[in-house]
């Protein structure tokens, strides 16, 4: 493709060939004009709209720079960059022309409902500015994209769910108008915070109507729990070995049990309060039950652990006499720590 000036004041680098839908070309800007009629025979000259000098005349600066690398990408075949440089020296330059050179882009990507919304932002904020031609060329290209997307509207049970198109947000649920949905097969995300994300895909057959309802779950909500422990303390939640020295991840908020052990030390049991959206860190370090001077340790059912003997019954203590133990005795176990460590 040969870069040019652009017809009628340099709109753009292209001209659409619409009445057959063949695709897009450029315009040789040294063809020359058709010979006037004679003085005796032309009728008299309807008023025209004034001419506006070509797009690579009228811009400046740095504008002018992105509209020059674009044509060039163009000339190479890659409209993807080619759209993104002439949309950036529009917003530098707000010269309306260059959105039609954006919108031809898209139709080179087949990316209908893309090059829709570029005609809308056209008309909208050229307005008056858009010329007797321009008008009926955004008719006809309009026309041409409208048989290649069907409108899509999804109603959600949870209003304002944003819903994504291959990725490419669309929009936020109710929408206003139902949006342009490229013909072909479409992934179509649902999103909301505090509900749980539905994913869908569509067949998109072009020129019809998509309308579907979805009904949107509440996910329970969540917090992170950060627990710091000795490197080879084993972390329990809820009974459920976590793991070792160290953990963190999503529970779900509100109270949890959380349990950290060691072989030869006193086990650290409590209860932990998640919140919804918070991190909560719990540091925790065992202690040594023998180096505590804590000789013993209940372990259920009436039973005790007295430094190193199981003892069934009942311990008594008299000041300034040794324990005594209950009519029941004791069964003595190997001394040192527990484990029969010495």
């Amino acid at each position: 493709m040969r870069a040019s000036g652009s017809r009628r004041g340099g709109r753009g680098l292209w001209t659409l060939l619409l009445a057959t839908g063949l695709g897009i070309t450029a315009v040789d800007a040294t063809a020359q004009p058709r010979p006037a009629p004679s003085s005796a025979t032309a009728p008299p000259a309807p008023a025209l709209q004034a001419e506006r000098p070509p797009l690579s005349l009228s811009l400046q600066g740095e504008a002018k720079a992105e509209y020059t690398v674009a044509s060039v990408l163009v000339q190479q075949r890659d409209y993807e960059n080619a759209s993104v440089r002439f949309q950036r020296a529009y917003e530098l330059s707000r010269d309306h022309r260059l959105l039609w050179d954006v919108a031809l882009c898209h139709k080179e990507l087949r990316r209908y409902a893309r090059l829709l919304g570029t005609l809308d932002q056209m008309e909208a904020e050229a307005g008056a500015a858009l010329s007797d031609q321009e008008r009926q060329d955004i008719v006809a290209l309009r026309a041409f994209a409208e048989r290649l997307v069907s409108r899509m509207e999804i109603l959600t049970s949870a209003p304002g769910a944003e819903v994504f198109v291959d990725g490419e947000r669309v929009g936020t649920t109710p929408f206003p108008e139902p949006v342009p949905v490229d013909i072909g097969e479409r992934k179509i995300r649902i999103v909301k915070p505090g509900f749980k994300e539905i994913t869908r895909t569509e067949t998109v057959a072009g020129g019809g109507r998509i309308a579907f309802s979805v009904t949107l779950d509440k996910v329970a909500p969540r917090g992170r729990l950060r627990v710091a422990a000795g490197p080879s303390d084993v972390i329990a939640i809820d009974g459920q070995v976590v793991g070792r020295g160290a953990w963190e991840g999503s529970l779900t908020a509100g109270a949890h049990v959380l349990r950290v052990t060691a072989p030869g030390m006193l086990a650290h049991q409590a209860e932990v309060l998640v919140q919804d959206g918070e991190t909560r860190r719990i540091d925790v370090t065992l202690d040594d039950t023998v180096d505590r001077g804590m000789p013993w340790l209940w372990i259920g059912g009436g039973a005790a652990l007295l430094a190193g003997a199981l003892v069934a019954g009942a311990v008594v203590f008299e000041p300034g006499r040794p324990a005594k133990l209950g009519t029941l005795g004791s069964f003595p176990l190997s001394f040192g720590t527990p484990g029969g460590r010495r």
